[in-house]
C-alpha cells in the first residue's frame, strides 16, 4: 500500500578506529510529512528517539564490541570485517483511522551472516465513535476485536493451513514439528496490518532455517467475520 505522507529520515554515519571502519550505521524511521491531518507530533516522536537511541547503541556499546574484536583479529593475523547496524521500515497500511508498518534492524557482528529482528507497529490516529482507545497510540492485536473474541485459534488454524501448502508446494522448507512452533511461537506482538488482510510474522529461526528469511502470514480480514471492531 502506497503512503505518500510517510517520509523517511535518516541518519548514516561511519565509525573508525586509526583510519579503519569498524561500523556502518544507517538508519531509515518512518515520520509523517507536514500538514498530515492527524496526531502527527507523537507519531514523529517515537521514531525519531528510536532512531536516536539506536545510534547511540551503534557508536557505543557496538561500536566497543567491533574495536575488542579487531584488536583480537589484528593480533592473530585475521582480516576483520566491519559491523553494521542498518536499520529499514515499510509502510504497509494507511487508511484512516491506522497507520501501520513494520521494521526491521539488520546486525552484523562478524561470522558468515547478520540477524534481523523485524518490529511491527500499527497506530490508532483518530479515534472513531465507540472505541475508547487514546488517539495517537500504538495498540495492541487485541484492540482490533470485539471484547471476549478468541481470536488465536482463527489465526493459528489459517497459518497453519498456509505453512503446510507453502511446505508442499515447495514455497518453503519448515523445522520438524510445525504444528507445535506455530503455536509455540505464536506472539502477538508480531502483527502488522496490510490492505489484504492481517500480517502475522515469525522471527527467524522459529519455525524455518535462517535461509528462509522472516515468515510472514496473511490472514484475509473476511476470515475474522464480524469479530473486527474496525472496517479494514
Amino acid at each position: 500500500m502506497k503512503c505518500d505522507f510517510i517520509k523517511t529520515q535518516t541518519i548514516k554515519d561511519r565509525l573508525f578506529h586509526n583510519k579503519v571502519l569498524l561500523v556502518d550505521v544507517k538508519i531509515n524511521y518512518p515520520f509523517l510529512a507536514h500538514g498530515y491531518n492527524g496526531n502527527a507530533m507523537r507519531f514523529n516522536s517515537h521514531y525519531r528517539q528510536k532512531a536516536h537511541r539506536n545510534y547511540r547503541y551503534a557508536s557505543t556499546r557496538l561500536y566497543q564490541a567491533a574495536l575488542k574484536h579487531y584488536n583480537v583479529s589484528k593480533s592473530q593475523g585475521f582480516p576483520f570485517n566491519n559491523f553494521e547496524l542498518v536499520e529499514t521500515f515499510e509502510s504497509t497500511y494507511c487508511r484512516k483511522p491506522m497507520i501501520s508498518l513494520f521494521y526491521d534492524i539488520y546486525e552484523f557482528t562478524g561470522g558468515a551472516h547478520g540477524n534481523t529482528i523485524r518490529k511491527g507497529n500499527t497506530w490508532l490516529m483518530e479515534t472513531p465513535r465507540g472505541v475508547s482507545t487514546e488517539r495517537g497510540t500504538i495498540i495492541t492485536l487485541g484492540s482490533l476485536f470485539v471484547k471476549d473474541y478468541d481470536y488465536t485459534p482463527v489465526i493459528i488454524k489459517y497459518i497453519e493451513s498456509e505453512a503446510r501448502r507453502r511446505q508442499i508446494t515447495g514455497m518453503a522448507h519448515y523445522f520438524d514439528n510445525l504444528d507445535d512452533n506455530i503455536k509455540k511461537y505464536f506472539d502477538p506482538i508480531n502483527y502488522y496490518l496490510t490492505g489484504e488482510g492481517l500480517a502475522i510474522f515469525y522471527p527467524l529461526y522459529t519455525i524455518a532455517p535462517y535461509s528462509e528469511g522472516i515468515q510472514v502470514f496473511i490472514i484475509p480480514y473476511f476470515v475474522f467475520g464480524d469479530k473486527l471492531k474496525f472496517k479494514l
